[in-house]
């Protein structure tokens, strides 16, 4: 996926278990997860929020992190906590 790159820090190295899921255009990493995660994760260095309505990449990451988001306040409140 290639994604806006509005920053100027850029990571260098991936730590172990990570994988790059997103590029920005001169192909440097600008998202990453974490391989073994249970749950929904993802960590940014762009701004999805800026072409979710236009963008169908950018609007499935906006709707994960929504449903994600729900699914976590559901499991808290079954939990009591």
């Amino acid at each position: 996926m290639i994604v806006n790159s509005l920053h100027s820090y850029l990571i260098d190295e991936l730590a172990p278990g990570l994988v790059a899921e997103a590029f920005a255009e001169d192909g440097s990493i600008e998202a990453v997860s974490v391989k073994q995660a249970r749950s929904f994760n993802l960590g940014t260095a762009f701004h999805p929020e800026y072409w979710a309505g236009s963008d169908p990449s950018s609007t499935k990451i906006i709707s994960a992190f929504g449903a994600a988001a729900r699914q976590h306040a559901a499991s808290r409140a079954r939990a009591g906590g």
